[in-house]
């Protein structure tokens, strides 16, 4: 878990009578305040460890020893307002308490579909009484396993009957759904709360050389062509002659990357262009 970037917290919140709660109530916010808790004692008693065999005043202890004094008065590393340089200085800690939470709150089928708003601020209430959390860090989404579950072991028939019982006929319906469930909001809310822009690669290749196009998750504004082309490949940052660009969603737009082309839609760049989030790269090199 130390070597994760965020870190997302599933917590119960709906009543069923079938499905036992091992502390015998539904109680999210003691669920969310109880791990919270344990994360807290981890990083103190690693801190402390650490703290222990520095023998000198570097600057990373300097850091510790403002964190252990946060993490006494029950406050999370993140909550402690470190400056980029401190995060960096222990960087090689780990602290789980540093990492930002995505909240992911667990209601039934019903609650995920005809009442989601009444969840939606359910949870806001929830998320806003958990002691640990961090208002400027962290996030909330709901989530439903029941859902889930039920579609996936569904055919496509069994699926849009379960979907009608639900209140959800139309296709367009079917589709804002899909949207919402877990598998395409928490990648979503992982990218935000990291500040991660996405870029792509393939288009234009020829098909004999390549079928797919492929992602790059890279911290915003960080990354020019030249480092893209690195990514790939060493030879080909050091043969890098320009960059083929075209947004994703204009690309769309287009039968194929070379009508996109013929439109005047893709630009030509050189090796310090910054990569936007959406963009595709095609990178010429010799």
């Amino acid at each position: 878990v130390r070597e994760c970037d965020c870190i997302c917290h599933v917590i119960r919140n709906y009543i069923d009578d079938d499905v036992i709660h091992v502390h015998g109530e539904v109680d999210p916010v003691a669920d969310a305040e109880v791990v919270a808790l344990e994360l807290l004692l981890a990083d103190l008693d690693h801190v402390t460890r650490r703290i222990d065999r520095i023998t000198s005043e570097t600057e990373e202890k300097v850091v510790l020893i403002k964190v252990q004094e946060g993490l006494e008065k029950s406050i999370p590393a993140r909550s402690i307002g470190l400056s980029d340089d401190e995060q960096f200085a222990i960087k090689s800690m780990g602290l789980l308490t540093l990492k930002p939470v995505i909240y992911a709150f667990n209601v039934d089928d019903v609650d995920f579909t005809l009442n989601r708003e009444e969840a939606l601020a359910n949870a806001e209430k929830v998320m806003n009484q958990i002691q640990y959390r961090d208002p400027a860090r962290d996030t909330f989404t709901i989530v439903s396993a029941k859902l889930e579950e039920e579609l996936i072991s569904l055919e496509k028939e069994e699926q849009i009957e379960y979907l009608e019982a639900l209140g959800i006929e139309s296709d367009d319906g079917e589709d804002q759904l899909i949207e919402l469930l877990s598998y395409n909001v928490l990648p979503t809310l992982v990218r935000d709360l990291l500040d991660l822009s996405i870029c792509y690669t393939g288009p234009g290749v020829p098909p004999e050389r390549s079928l797919t196009t492929k992602t790059y998750l890279f911290s915003s504004g960080t990354m020019t062509a030249s480092d893209l082309a690195g990514r790939l490949h060493g030879e080909i940052k050091r043969g890098f002659i320009r960059a083929e660009v075209v947004n994703a969603k204009d690309l769309l737009n287009f039968e194929n990357y070379n009508a996109s082309k013929d439109s005047g839609s893709v630009s030509v760049e050189g090796r310090d262009y910054e990569i936007n989030s959406g963009d595709i790269v095609l990178i010429k090199w010799k």
